[in-house]
């Protein structure tokens, strides 16, 4: 075991969440050290598209440059081709015009992100550890976390550690915070290239058959591809010849031309499927010594988009926290749960209705959707939930958020 260092903070995940924190801390003078579990970062599938309210905040944590330097690509319209919508009634979205100042959402290769990230933080004078394995957090007034790399064991014993392994929630189970999860289908995901028939700036979704599919350009011809499907078909796109399923499964007759820009693309990156799982933290998402960020403290659905966005939130308002005080106390952070707590509930609402609109299939699923469009086209507060995934929840009218209004979004009756 080397000699124990004492920084002011460890960060146990150098990803987005982790890397914007360590810029964050270390350009207001604190001494950081973070643990990244990779030897190097990769392409992880999942966490490459930020709303404007979340590259708001990646401008106040000092990080936005890193997006643009990774190779962040500006959408600027967004599309649903359904087989629930004629061809005459798909309508492209602006989605530049929801935030002044900012522009479209962003999409980008996560891992590329996240080497400049760790750049910038390191240049600020943090200590990047990649390749740790084994590593332990015990929480406390002085928290110790203990960790090991091929040159060795190691100690570190910070005034506070801040857990921001993702959706593993490593550091949360270590300290006791437990999650209350739900799933209502699974996701998969794949990075392709050569998709030149495929407008640039342009996303699409939409729902045919029994998968609902998201595309996100990410400029020259590359797009990060998902599919949303049934829990019963969780071994369909796993195996030999999964990518070739994969791709095959967006051969749709509401696509412009059956989906073939994006059927005769190339692989690029690897496929990964997960269950789409919402965790809610069954208590406050922090004990002493040690605060949660990121999809660590509870996230919702993948299907809303908005899990990287929330990172970056948590990230800044935990950051001010610790700049602003050298009270680093659980108490400190009651503003921090209590606003995150919020935003999480309405957040999860929001993806239970889109769930529940885009990812259930069949004629019933079909007529259910028809009937909620015909709606918003008589009643543009109808609309109200499609707002989460452009401007931060606390800016989406409260009425979104009410069992009357789902109720009236989804009664058999338009």
């Amino acid at each position: 075991m080397t000699r124990s260092e004492r920084p002011d903070v460890v960060i146990v995940g150098g990803g987005i969440a982790g890397a914007s924190a360590a810029c964050k801390l270390t350009a207001g003078g604190l001494s950081v050290v973070v643990l990244e579990k990779q030897d190097a970062y990769r392409d992880l599938v999942r966490g490459e598209w930020l709303a404007p309210w979340g590259i708001r905040e990646a401008q106040r944590l000092g990080v936005d440059d890193c997006f643009s330097a990774g190779g962040a690509w500006e959408i600027r319209e967004w599309m649903t081709w359904d087989e629930a919508v004629a061809d005459d009634e798909v309508e492209a979205v602006d989605m530049t015009r929801f935030i002044p100042g900012i522009g479209g959402p962003m999409s980008f290769p996560h891992h590329a992100v996240c080497e400049l990230m760790a750049e910038q933080a390191t240049a600020g004078g943090a200590r990047l550890v990649m390749d740790a394995s084994k590593i332990n957090v015990v929480p406390g007034e002085r928290p110790v976390v203990t960790y090991r790399t091929p040159e060795g064991p190691a100690e570190l014993r910070p005034r506070i550690v801040i857990g921001a392994t993702g959706r593993g929630c490593t550091v949360g189970r270590q300290v006791g915070i437990t999650m209350r999860n739900s799933m209502h289908h699974w996701g998969g995901g794949m990075m392709v290239e050569d998709m030149a028939g495929w407008p640039p700036d342009v996303q699409a979704m939409g729902t045919e058959g029994d998968v609902m599919f998201m595309v996100f350009p990410q400029g020259y011809g590359r797009a990060r591809l998902y599919l949303n499907f049934p829990t019963v078909n969780k071994h369909r796109y796993r195996g030999p010849g999964a990518v070739e399923r994969f791709l095959a499964a967006f051969e749709l007759q509401c696509l412009p031309d059956r989906g073939k820009a994006v059927t005769e693309s190339t692989p690029a990156g690897p496929l990964s499927v997960w269950p789409s799982v919402s965790s809610v933290p069954e208590g406050p998402p922090l004990t002493e010594g040690v605060v949660l960020i990121g999809d660590e403290a509870g996230n919702a659905d993948t299907v809303l988009g908005t899990g990287l966005s929330c990172a970056m939130r948590d990230s800044r308002t935990v950051c001010d926290i610790l700049l602003d005080s050298s009270d680093w106390s659980p108490a400190a952070f009651t503003p921090y749960v209590s606003e995150r707590e919020s935003r999480l509930e309405r957040l999860a609402f929001g993806a239970s209705i889109i769930s529940r609109l885009h990812v259930e299939f069949g004629p019933a699923a079909v007529e259910r959707r028809r009937r909620v469009r015909r709606l918003m086209a008589r009643n543009f507060a109808a609309q109200v939930t499609g707002l989460l995934n452009m401007v931060a929840p606390e800016d989406v009218p409260e009425f979104g958020f009410s069992e009357f209004f789902a109720e009236r979004l989804f009664r058999e009756t338009a």
